[in-house]
């Protein structure tokens, strides 16, 4: 036997032995499982005991739905996610931009990240074009919000952009204007990012070294695997294959410490009816990365008031959400994934958007249908009951994202009303239906620790010492399978990984903590000791 880790509290999720205290792998696999004096049985002079001193250890954790590559690329960059106030935003853009000049770099942009204009205690209204141009003059100037789906821009940006000839009532482009009818400087949903196509294209080396560096930060959390969407994220248009060649690198050299199940982004029918030949479902670099499923966009964010919504906003009656797709264009993208093998994953915030995305699942699965397809919808937050029956009874999975509460509960209320609201992140009715329920972190929107995922998943916490809609919390028991066997299932993986169980491959975590016995209240100060990965120490604090 290779390794034997013994002496240690194991919750195995899986019901033939809940807990046991010892595991014996060999070659990466899981051979046997049990007591301390049944598996030390196996030991031979070659065997590593590692002696976990009653430490709690649980399948490795897997975020079902992150943007790995994007968020090394915005690490890169200013980040805004700090900031309390408006004007703290443009003092570091006017540092910011005072600095490239200095430098002789007035011609690069100013590209900063991740400011959240509902923190703010001074002005809530996102910078305009003008404000920009006091921050940053003719230095080109993006700032984006932490959702990915809204930034503003300065004159000099929309001018090398060529927007700032659209006028209103003529544009094609989801943007805003100011009263003189000239563009405001927001730019939404796609169009936000308009300004990548002046981004270089990063080399596959770059990449390599990317995904080298962001599963090695993902193992110490503990997570063994994610489910991440890569493409189109840095470059649209122009990044797919140096992002397919870097993880085939990556993964055929030993470079990543955790696996990526990709959730390929291709919004355009031609280019996703050559993808899906070129890259069948299931292709596989190594054992540490395979394409899983279609990923497509339904709608913008709920701050944005860019989410789809089957009514109206109700502290913004004119807004009406941005629809990415129509009807025909989704429905098309769905068939050609469909009839590829391929399951899509569809980014829907509003009601609305789940609406049209249910409508296009049953659509292409009358056409044509397949057996164990696991279409899903991503973030599933504002929802009406009825959509979770649906979901339910065409299995479709649910990707949420519990940490949300942290941002979201302050808003959805005042966004929808308290009617919507209570029917929304209703996670506990998908648990209760049987739907298959995956926890992920959508980073960089919120960081890829499954701690606070799971904190939240139990608690609600609504940020003012109480629980927004607490009816709607899980288990702990659920909240663990959320992040382990469900995000496996999200992979078509649960045979190999998810569960301690003879016969997958080893993933684990070690925590300081164990998490079936504390208070709720003592989640976050759990820490994570090891990460093993097809029985590889991949981290070890």
């Amino acid at each position: 036997m290779d390794r034997i880790f013994y002496n240690g509290v194991i919750k195995t999720v899986d019901d033939a032995y809940p807990v046991v205290s010892a595991v014996c792998v060999q070659g990466g696999i899981i051979m046997h499982v049990g007591s301390d004096e049944e598996m030390l049985k196996y030991k031979t002079e070659n065997t590593e005991l590692i002696d976990l001193q009653g430490k709690f250890m649980l399948p490795g954790f897997i975020d079902s739905h992150m943007h790995m590559i994007l968020t090394h690329y915005q690490n890169m960059q200013l980040d805004l996610g700090a900031c309390k106030t408006k004007k703290e935003v443009l003092e570091l853009l006017k540092a910011e931009a005072d600095r490239h000049r200095a430098e002789g770099r007035e011609h690069e942009w100013v590209n900063a990240v991740n400011f959240n204009q509902d923190y703010w205690t001074d002005d809530k209204n996102i910078p305009t074009r003008l404000e920009l141009d006091e921050a940053a003059g003719d230095v080109p100037c993006r700032i984006l919000r932490c959702c990915g789906h809204t930034a503003s821009h300065n004159t000099k940006a929309l001018q090398i952009m060529d927007v700032m000839k659209e006028k209103p009532g003529e544009t094609k482009l989801n943007m805003k204007f100011l009263a003189d009818g000239t563009p405001q400087g927001q730019l939404f949903e796609g169009d936000a990012e308009l300004a990548s196509q002046y981004v270089e294209v990063p080399s596959v080396e770059e990449y390599v070294q990317w995904i080298k560096e962001e599963t090695a930060n993902c193992a110490k959390l503990g997570l063994v695997a994610i489910h991440s969407d890569d493409l189109n994220m840095v470059a649209p248009g122009r990044d797919v294959q140096n992002v397919m060649d870097a993880y085939k690198v990556a993964a055929e050299t030993g470079q990543m410490s955790i696996k990526v199940y990709e959730q390929c982004r291709i919004e355009e029918a031609e280019l996703l009816k050559e993808f899906v030949k070129k890259y069948p479902r299931g292709t596989t670099f190594g054992t540490r990365f395979v394409t899983t499923s279609i990923k497509e966009m339904g709608d913008g964010s709920l701050g944005a008031h860019s989410a789809v919504l089957r009514g109206s906003y109700a502290n913004d009656p004119e807004a009406k959400g941005v629809q990415v797709h129509s009807d025909e264009e989704m429905f098309e993208l769905f068939q050609i994934a469909h009839d590829a093998g391929y399951p899509v994953v569809v980014h829907c915030i509003g009601d609305g958007a789940v609406e049209q995305v249910l409508n296009g699942i049953e659509h292409v699965q009358n056409n044509n249908p397949l057996p164990d397809i696991r279409n899903g919808v991503v973030h599933c937050q504002i929802m009406g009951t009825d959509q979770l029956y649906r979901m339910q009874r065409n299995n479709v999975l649910a990707y949420v994202q519990p940490v949300f509460c942290r941002a979201d509960a302050g808003i959805v209320d005042d966004c929808v009303g308290p009617e919507v609201a209570k029917q929304s992140y209703n996670w506990r009715l998908f648990e209760d239906l049987g739907v298959h329920q995956s926890g992920g972190s959508d980073c960089p929107v919120e960081p890829c620790d499954p701690i606070p995922n799971i904190y939240y998943a139990v608690t609600r916490d609504n940020g003012k010492g109480g629980s927004w809609y607490p009816e709607n919390a899980v288990t702990m028991e659920e909240a663990i399978r959320m992040f382990t066997i469900e995000g496996a299932y999200a992979g078509y993986a649960e045979a190999t990984r998810g569960s301690i169980t003879v016969g997958k491959y080893a993933d684990f975590v070690v925590l300081s903590q164990d998490l079936t016995k504390i208070d709720p209240k003592d989640i976050l100060k759990t820490k994570v000791l090891m990460t093993v990965v097809e029985g590889e120490t991949v981290y070890e604090a």
